[in-house]
């Protein structure tokens, strides 16, 4: 199962009833108690105008009032659409990561996770994150969609760590407290510019295939190669099947290397026409995991950037988290993006965000920048022909006799 889940993505469409007007007033925002933490395609509608005070009517007799919700000890709250079925794998395997987590890493004292179950409607999500806040909520993660993202931030208030689990879009309200931490394909693709410009490429050129999220691909590398460079790179679109015709434009174009902005199915119809003479880039969306031997021997030498949870699966430290590996490596970055989700969570209650290194990230070594957005800094990985190209070991050798 392949889920489209860097960045803007990870948008659903949903229908919903229209709100009901907003109360006249907003109940009072409770300061969390600090603990010590260990270092390790809804539409959205403006609310109404608020209504005109009015005296509440007297209650009728026999009448039962409805309680307010009443403040229980503090923790962390993990606010996730699993009652949606575009979203409820995803949902499900970013608990499992946060779970996974708080089991393994927890310290004494330190603020239970509380899954709260929502749809993927905004307003039932907005309701979702009050109602934790009310109860005891000291850190949120979540929302999971970007338009939730924008709908809590427009519309709720907070003094607590809240771990988006999305990049923010052009509208959303940027505030103190709100952060964002997601599997961007835009900033990996800005991320792989750097790292082909280390590689000592001087003139990459862009193969753009087609579709939105190859568009996103090409224009990250655009983006990343300016900003680092202060140029633009060559730009060839693939055209049909012409494959020939584009290796043609591709000699002319006098690269030093590619960057394929394609998913793995474009990827392995161009990669024989580009030969072997110029090293070719890629994002981790050229590896969604499962792939079989011939592919493996069609993408072999590709490289790109991912997440440490993927580039090195035998470090040994990762065994504590007990998770059996699927042939999905989107999930897998998803569990990897909860249990990191977790830790910020974690840190930000007592730390300021300038502050922020976790070096040994699950999803890359994690900073915060003064926007508000969870850096990652990924590494290096190859795609190899299921171990064609690995050296045979050598048969031992018995010591000469003195």
């Amino acid at each position: 199962m392949a889920f489209a889940l860097y960045g803007a993505v990870l948008v659903a469409a949903s229908g919903c009833a229209s709100s009901p007007a907003p109360q006249a007033s907003t109940p009072p925002i409770l300061q969390p108690v600090p603990t010590p933490m260990p270092t390790p395609v809804v539409e959205l509608r403006p609310l109404q105008d608020e209504a005109p005070a009015q005296s509440a009517p007297l209650p009728e007799a026999g009448a039962t009032p409805t309680p307010a919700p009443q403040r229980g000890p503090a923790f962390i709250a993990l606010l996730l659409p699993t009652q949606s079925k575009a979203w409820r794998a995803a949902a499900e395997t970013i608990r499992a990561g946060a779970m996974s987590a708080e089991r393994t890493l927890a310290a004494p004292g330190t603020p239970p996770l509380r899954t709260i179950d929502t749809s993927d409607n905004e307003q039932d999500i907005l309701a979702a994150f009050q109602r934790a806040q009310a109860e005891g909520a000291v850190a949120v993660i979540g929302p999971l969609t970007k338009t939730a993202v924008a709908y809590v931030a427009d519309n709720a208030q907070f003094d607590f760590p809240v771990i988006a689990l999305n990049s923010f879009s052009e509208e959303t309200l940027r505030r103190p407290h709100l952060y964002s931490f997601s599997l961007s394909v835009e900033a990996e693709a800005q991320q792989a510019a750097r790292f082909v410009a280390e590689q000592g490429v001087n003139r990459p050129v862009v193969i753009l295939g087609d579709g939105v999220l190859a568009r996103r691909m090409g224009q990250g590398f655009i983006d990343g190669w300016r900003a680092d460079r202060n140029a633009a790179p060559s730009t060839l679109t693939v055209e049909g099947t012409d494959y020939a015709g584009l290796r043609a434009q591709l000699d002319a174009s006098g690269a030093d290397g590619i960057f394929l902005a394609t998913d793995t199915r474009a990827a392995r119809r161009i990669r024989p026409f580009l030969g072997n003479m110029l090293p070719v880039f890629a994002t981790s969306q050229i590896d969604p995991g499962g792939l079989g031997a011939t592919t493996l021997v069609d993408l072999a030498g590709i490289r790109f950037l991912d997440i440490p949870w993927l580039a090195d699966p035998d470090n040994p430290t990762y065994d504590f988290y007990k998770r059996a590996r699927g042939k999905s490596n989107d999930l897998e970055r998803l569990f990897a993006l909860g249990v990191d989700a977790w830790r910020l969570a974690i840190v930000l209650r007592d730390t300021q965000p300038a502050a922020v290194r976790i070096d040994d990230g699950l999803t890359g070594r994690l900073t915060i920048g003064a926007d508000g957005v969870v850096q990652r800094t990924l590494v290096p990985r190859t795609l190899t022909a299921a171990r064609a190209d690995a050296v045979p070991e050598a048969p031992p050798v018995e010591p000469l006799p003195q």
